[in-house]
């Protein structure tokens, strides 16, 4: 039966009854009152209760305190919590990594003891991030109790790095101020200080021997008190052998061989009482072994101590590599001082190809130095830049078995054998092993050798190519610029280096001469220009007048003009420094530059005055420059050059006389000058060109007759004018026979160059030629018969060259104006004859024509005389 909805209750029904007990408080607020009641009164009471939470410098004083405990792995990871956090309270400082540094430390130090030989080098990487730690405290800043622990610790890393530079500072700083590892540290001092480098950086005078001696001796006290009285390292034996095996080494280098013999002894007998395990045995007993053969070859006993030696390098395998290459290096040294050479090169090969060894350095040091004694100058040089390769840095060099500076006198003493030879290839091996002589030697000590040998070797080239290159050879000419202009790079490279140098002016100076020499006209300005602006204390008016040469010089090349600049320089010096003793050669440079101008006025005027004005002499340099050039420019203004066939003199035009008269006017100066210079100065290096303009100008100076002649309205003034002519062609003739006689001397001994083998062909063939013309006033013939010998004399000297043909021509010339026919075909045939001979290709600038034209000239001139022998010989 279907349920029946409730039904509503009345209005007026009476309400139930009040609920009674628990049923009255509702179910609800029962589960909230349970809640307060069981859960959060009892946290709140627990809160209330408990310590409070620490700070961050509270939480790091704990782990401190954990540290100091030896719960180091509990300090360790509080520590590293709080870094992960990025805690930066400033009351904690540094002491968070300090305390990570030092847990790092710790186990690596725990993991070297327990390693196996062979593989403490998995501690390295520990090591290092124990040092960043550590480096990174002390960067924040590091509690004043800490500072102890933190020096002994972050310098026993650098030590186990191998950064002994840096762990002989701090290890110095940390012992000074130690209550406990002292022991440890005064170890770690002493096997540092056996690098003699290190030593020396310890010292206020590196050098001194007396303050290397009292620094050992300290280290040895500390050793003795520290680690070798009896109870220090008592139960650290192997540590008390390293301490008194340190001794013995220092007391080796200080050279107390006796004491250091008597230590060794001691070491023996330690040796025999410790436990070790065979592989540290064997280690402590090479190391024995090569400190009593280094004490033995210090005495010079090399038998004795290359039987302690070969034992090492015979009976070693390759795991012990490092006592066997230190073997190896001792044999070389031991027969280095015997002077056995070869063995000691074939010993020290060895450990000098070996580059992560000790004695891979000084092993190719000695290598280099006897390949060298032995004139192995290639395989000298290989080893020395083997060893300096090796070489990253002098600053934190070590080596125990090198000092630096014996370092740096073996590498010298290569040098200076090379850089002061006068073999072109020795130079390079200088200047090769110059550039890799940073870092042991200075970057400017370097630049400077390599200045100096690219300036000798330019020198070299240039002397060799002036003894032999007499023609203008212009491929040996570019090869002797580019030379010069290597030694200006090396001078501006030096000077660049040099800066703070007293010597930086002189520098800049040669580095713009040797760019001068090598045609580098620009670098040079620019070398020079600097030499200017640093303001040296004296030689401006040399730096102006070479910077007018070096502008005269650039006009050739540059299309800026540069003249106007030079003359402009060169009035600004004889302004400025008119007392200077250089004014002079200004001055003769200033009449340069007006020729260079074209102004051949001023020049002259400017050289007249040198030469008549100033109070120079006729040995003054810059007198005999001025009465040269004067003469020369003179000559040249003239158009004075003859031709060289030209018979007949052209007669002068009525309206060309006012030039004509200036040009003879001139040449009478150039004369009267260039006769001067030939007088005075006979072996003067341009007096051969001076002679040779000379006699030119006074056979032109006799055309002025030889012209008027032609009018000559008098017996008389015909008589005069040959007078005339006959005295300036002797004149001239002496002064082709003085240069004829000089030059051939000098062609003897094949010194001649390009100019005086033209002078000296102008000597043979000139006075013929003068003979020649001359012939037109003899009536005689005697002349032309002189003419003939004369051209005769000149076809004997020039036997075999083209300018014979000249020669014979101009003979049959003679022959024929004396109307000897059949000579003068003769003589033309045999120039046909020895045209023939000579060999292709044909110098046509010997004689101006070609072989095919003279085959031209010599075929007609021959149908001509035949013509003429066939008419007279005609009924």
């Amino acid at each position: 039966m279907a349920q029946s909805p409730p039904s509503e209750a009345p209005e007026n029904s009476a309400p139930p009854a009040p609920a009674t007990g628990l049923a009255a408080i509702g179910f609800v607020p029962m589960l909230g009152l349970a809640v307060i009641t069981g859960i959060i009164v009892p946290v709140m009471a627990w809160i209330a209760l408990k310590d409070p939470e620490l700070t961050p410098f509270e939480k790091t004083v704990q782990a401190l305190e954990y540290l100091r405990e030896g719960r180091t792995k509990t300090a360790y990871l509080e520590a590293i919590q709080m870094l992960d956090e990025g805690i930066t309270d400033p009351e904690v400082g540094g002491a968070l990594e300090f305390i990570v540094g030092v847990a790092l430390f710790r186990k690596a130090e725990r993991v070297t003891q327990e390693a196996a030989p062979g593989y403490i080098g998995i501690t390295e990487p520990i090591y290092r991030l124990s040092m960043r730690y550590l480096e990174r405290a002390q960067q924040k800043s590091i509690m004043n109790e800490l500072v102890s622990e933190w020096r002994y610790t972050i310098g026993a890393c650098y030590y186990k790095l191998g950064h002994v530079y840096e762990a002989r500072e701090i290890l110095e700083a940390a012992y000074e101020m130690a209550e406990e590892n002292r022991a440890d540290i005064a170890l770690m001092l002493a096997q540092v200080y056996l690098d003699p480098n290190v030593l020396k950086s310890s010292l206020v005078h590196p050098t001194s021997r007396d303050e290397q001696h009292e620094k050992r001796q300290v280290i040895i006290e500390n050793l003795k008190w520290e680690c070798l009285e009896d109870g220090a390292l008592s139960e650290r034996t192997e540590d008390r052998f390293l301490a008194l095996y340190c001794v013995a080494e220092l007391q080796r280098q200080d050279g107390q061989v006796d004491v250091a013999e008597q230590t060794l002894t001691q070491l023996e007998e330690m040796m025999n009482s410790i436990e070790l395990t065979e592989e540290r045995a064997g280690e402590h007993s090479d190391m024995l072994a090569i400190l009593k053969a280094r004490l033995l070859l210090d005495q010079k006993k090399t038998e004795e101590a290359r039987k302690l030696l070969e034992k090492i390098v015979t009976l070693k395998t390759g795991l012990e590599q490092k006592a066997v290459l230190q073997g190896h290096y001792l044999l070389g040294r031991s027969y280095a001082i015997d002077e056995r050479y070869d063995l000691a090169l074939a010993h020290f090969e060895k450990p000098a190809a070996v580059k992560d060894s000790e004695v891979f350095f000084p092993a190719n040091l000695y290598a280099g130095d006897i390949a060298r004694r032995r004139g192995l100058h290639e395989e000298s040089l290989a080893y020395l830049i083997r060893g300096l390769d090796g070489v990253d840095s002098t600053e934190v060099f070590a080596n125990p078995w090198m000092d630096l500076d014996e370092a740096r006198e073996l590498v010298q003493a290569a040098w200076d054998e090379w850089g002061d030879s006068a073999s072109y290839e020795q130079f390079r091996f200088s200047l090769e092993l110059a550039r890799h002589m940073i870092p042991l030697f200075t970057q400017s000590h370097a630049n400077q050798l390599m200045a100096l040998v690219s300036r000798k070797r330019a020198e070299l080239v240039q002397a060799q190519y002036d003894a032999v290159a007499h023609e203008e050879d212009l491929e040996k000419l570019r090869d002797v610029r580019e030379h010069w202009k290597r030694a200006g790079h090396a001078y501006a490279r030096l000077a660049n280096s040099s800066r703070a140098s007293s010597n930086y002016g002189q520098i800049l100076w040669e580095a713009s001469q040797h760019y001068r020499r090598g045609n580098d006209f620009n670098n040079a300005l620019q070398m020079l220009e600097m030499y200017i602006a640093s303001n040296p204390r004296s030689g401006l008016a040399a730096a102006y007048i070479f910077k007018a040469r070096l502008l005269l010089d650039l006009e050739e090349y540059d299309e800026n003009p540069r003249v106007d600049e030079a003359i402009a320089t060169l009035q600004q010096t004889l302004r400025d420094f008119p007392k200077d003793q250089l004014i002079y050669d200004a001055q003769f440079l200033l009449g340069r530059a007006y020729l260079e101008q074209g102004k051949t006025d001023e020049a002259a005027q400017v050289w007249r005055s040198l030469i008549l004005e100033s109070p120079l002499t006729p040995e003054a340099r810059e007198w005999q420059q001025a009465l040269f050039a004067l003469g020369r420019m003179l000559f040249h203004v003239t158009e004075t050059r003859p031709g060289y066939l030209l018979t007949v003199a052209e007669p002068e035009e009525p309206e060309a006389a006012p030039d004509k008269d200036e040009r003879y006017r001139q040449v009478d100066e150039a004369i009267h000058w260039l006769d001067e210079f030939v007088r005075r100065i006979p072996d003067h290096p341009d007096a051969h060109e001076a002679r040779w303009l000379l006699a030119k100008g006074l056979r032109f100076r006799a055309r002025r007759a030889e012209n008027r002649i032609k009018t000559a309205e008098t017996e008389n003034t015909r008589i005069e004018l040959e007078k005339e002519i006959q005295e300036y062609l002797e004149r001239a003739t002496a002064q082709y026979k003085v240069l004829a006689d000089e030059l051939a001397r000098i062609d003897q001994r094949n010194e001649l160059t390009s100019a005086s083998r033209q002078f000296l062909r102008d000597a043979y063939f000139e006075p013929a030629h003068i003979q020649f013309d001359l012939g037109t006033y003899d009536v005689s013939g005697d002349s032309y018969r002189q003419a003939i010998d004369l051209y005769s004399n000149a076809a004997f000297y020039f036997t075999g060259k083209p300018v014979v043909l000249v020669a014979y021509y101009r003979i049959a010339e003679c022959y024929r104006q004396l109307g000897a026919y059949a000579e003068a075909r003769r003589q033309l045939e045999q120039a046909r004859v020895i045209l023939n001979q000579i060999p292709e290709p044909f110098p046509a600038t010997s004689t101006n024509f070609s072989k095919q034209e003279w085959q031209q000239l010599l075929e007609q001139s021959v149908k001509l005389y035949d013509l003429t022998l066939n008419a007279s010989a005609a009924p």
